[in-house]
C-alpha cells in the first residue's frame, strides 16, 4: 500500500521529523568517534614494556567504536524512514506525542516534545521534536499514515504495548509506608 501522493513526504511539516532523525544519527556518530578516541588514548597512555592488558583493552574499545562508526556510516536512517512511510504506511499503527515542560518555581524554563511511533510489531520509536512543531508534525503524519491511530489513551497502550506505563511520583505514594 502506497501513500496517495509521494510529495507529502517532502512537506515542510515533516522537516522537524527528518531533522530529529538526522540529529540523532549525528550524535550516534559523534559518540562512536569518542569511543574510538578514548580507546586509542587508553592504548597510547598505557603502552610500555611489560604492559599488555590495558593496551589490549584500549585497542578492543577502539575496535568496537570503529565497527560501530562504520555501521553508522553505511546506514541512512532518513532514507529508511522515507521508504517505510512511502511503501508501508500501514506498518505504523499508533502515533502520539508528549510535551514536557520544566517549570521550576512556576517559571517556564524549558519545553521539550517527544513523538512516539509504534509499529505493528509493538516496537516503540521515539523522536525528539521541537515543542512548537509537534502539532504540525502530527497533523502532517495524519495525512501520511491514514490507517494509524493518533493520540494517547490507556486502552491503546494496553492494546499495542501489552502493559501500562506507570510513573510513581511522590503524590502516588502513601507517606506513612516504609520503602
Amino acid at each position: 500500500m502506497h501513500t496517495r501522493d509521494p510529495r507529502i513526504l517532502k512537506h515542510p511539516g515533516l522537516d522537524p521529523f527528518w531533522d530529529s532523525i538526522r540529529k540523532d544519527h549525528r550524535w550516534q556518530k559523534t559518540t562512536a568517534i569518542a569511543v574510538v578516541l578514548s580507546g586509542l588514548l587508553l592504548t597510547a597512555y598505557t603502552m610500555g614494556p611489560g604492559k599488555l592488558l590495558w593496551p589490549l583493552v584500549g585497542g578492543s574499545i577502539a575496535g568496537v567504536g570503529f565497527w560501530w562508526y562504520l555501521r553508522l556510516f553505511i546506514t541512512e536512517p532518513v532514507a529508511a524512514w522515507r521508504e517505510q512511510l512511502q511503501n508501508q504506511p500501514q506498518s505504523i499503527v499508533w502515533v502520539y506525542g508528549i510535551r514536557t515542560e520544566r517549570m521550576p518555581y512556576g517559571l517556564n524554563f524549558a519545553t521539550a516534545a517527544t513523538l512516539y511511533l509504534v509499529d505493528e510489531d509493538g516496537d516503540l520509536h521515539d523522536f525528539s521534536i521541537p515543542a512548537g512543531e509537534l502539532k504540525l508534525v502530527t497533523k502532517t503524519l495524519r495525512r501520511v499514515l491514514p490507517s494509524a491511530e493518533f493520540g494517547y489513551t490507556k486502552d491503546r497502550e494496553l492494546r499495542y504495548r501489552g502493559t501500562l506505563t506507570r510513573f510513581h511520583g511522590w503524590r502516588d505514594r502513601d507517606p506513612f509506608q516504609l520503602q
